[in-house]
């Protein structure tokens, strides 16, 4: 039996999350923190459907253990979990709604069912709580470690593709938004800055 099961990682087009984020106000590194989940440890929540079987349903939850958050799976009702191109897992998203909708964009792209795709399976932050500033795992650990204390600094995140980039000096915020670009985001912001 051929392991068809893929990871991506976006590129998919979410204009309301979008929107709000490049109308807020970017926030301190100081305030940003208290927010965020520890880059260590997540849970994975199964959604229960009719058409997933008790064993798919264990395999996906221990497939999605090994992936950091905020991730999510997509799959074809109807379609072979193990066989089908649309059962999709993507990572690394700065909140389970940018990965879902990633998911399911790319699940309903590829799948031969007449049914739409639905989510099965989230990543999330251990503990995790609906917060009003969330980042990746890899983003948290970024702020954490990489975005400095002292002088100008930014950083600047890519809600479709869950990329990000940090920036300092005097250009801190275009250096912040250039790096976060070069990685392929068209919908870059700031959203820390000290």
């Amino acid at each position: 039996m051929a392991w068809t099961f893929r990871a991506i990682l976006g590129g998919i087009s979410l204009a309301a999350l979008s929107a709000g984020l490049a109308a807020a106000e970017p926030i301190s590194a100081k305030e940003a923190r208290k927010m965020l989940f520890s880059p260590k440890g997540a849970e994975v929540e199964m959604i229960a459907y009719p058409f997933l079987s008790a064993a798919d349903s264990a395999l996906l939850q221990q497939v999605a253990q090994i992936y950091t958050y905020y991730a999510a799976v997509a799959v074809a009702p109807g379609e072979e979990l193990l066989k089908s191109e649309a059962t999709i897992l993507v990572a690394n998203y700065h909140s389970s709604e940018a990965a879902s909708d990633a998911a399911l964009a790319g699940c309903n792209a590829v799948r031969k069912s007449e049914e739409p795709c639905e989510i099965v399976a989230l990543v999330r932050p251990e503990k995790w709580e609906g917060r009003d500033f969330q980042l990746s795992a890899e983003g948290t650990q970024a702020l954490r470690s990489d975005y400095g204390r002292f002088g100008p600094r930014a950083m600047a995140i890519s809600v479709t593709t869950g990329f990000f980039g940090l920036g300092k000096g005097d250009a801190a915020g275009d250096a912040a938004l250039a790096a976060c670009t070069e990685k392929g985001a068209t919908d870059c912001a700031v959203v820390v800055t000290d």
